[in-house]
């Protein structure tokens, strides 16, 4: 149960970390898989890696949030974060992502999003799907195992717990994309 919890937290985090932007200027039309979106610090971000996980007309308002995202993972890896259980979080993952009953709304638009992604991508559904949860499930171990580091253990059980530990990881987080702005530079940018 305290894992599960933990994972809503990092999921929540890398979903507030992606509505950064408001508008851009282009569309996703005028770019080619292999174009730099980013690069943050030494790695660079493409418009194909972003187009694998969003679907097109959300891929160039994704790219501050997948900066800060990228900015986050280096950081945990450079301090080197234990994350050796990531193999049961892909597992939980998986069991909280899963190909659900149709009935389901979150289901229904998780299945429709893996269909219209696999398509896209030339892929098969599953196999789509089982890429995408590893990449995702690596993001939210090194998000977990950061913001245990920098904040402990969020009190989930307490009514205002989870509310005030993501709003103080998220205000954090924030400041620590601003401290670190040298390191970022963002080639494909959106207008407020």
């Amino acid at each position: 149960m305290k894992r599960i919890s933990l994972f809503i937290i990092s999921l929540s985090l890398i979903i507030s970390l992606m509505g950064c932007s408001s508008s851009v200027q282009s569309s996703i039309k005028d770019f080619n898989d292999n174009d730099i979106a980013a690069i943050v610090k030494d790695k660079e971000i493409t418009i194909g890696e972003l187009r694998f996980l969003y679907p097109d007309k959300e891929v160039l308002e994704s790219i501050e949030g997948t900066v800060k995202i990228e900015l986050i993972l280096q950081e945990a890896k450079r301090m080197n974060l234990d994350v050796s259980d990531n193999k049961d979080l892909q597992e939980e993952t998986m069991m909280l992502l899963p190909l659900r009953d149709k009935e389901d709304p979150f289901g229904k638009s998780m299945i429709d999003f893996i269909e219209m992604q696999a398509q896209k991508l030339g892929m098969e559904p599953k196999e789509y799907y089982k890429k995408y949860v590893e990449i995702r499930s690596e993001q939210i171990a090194y998000i977990d195992a950061y913001t245990q580091e920098m904040f402990g253990e969020p009190d989930a059980y307490n009514e205002d717990g989870l509310e005030v530990y993501n709003k103080k990881a998220n205000d954090f987080l924030n400041e620590f994309v601003k401290e670190h702005k040298n390191e970022i530079k963002i080639l494909i940018e959106s207008i407020s």
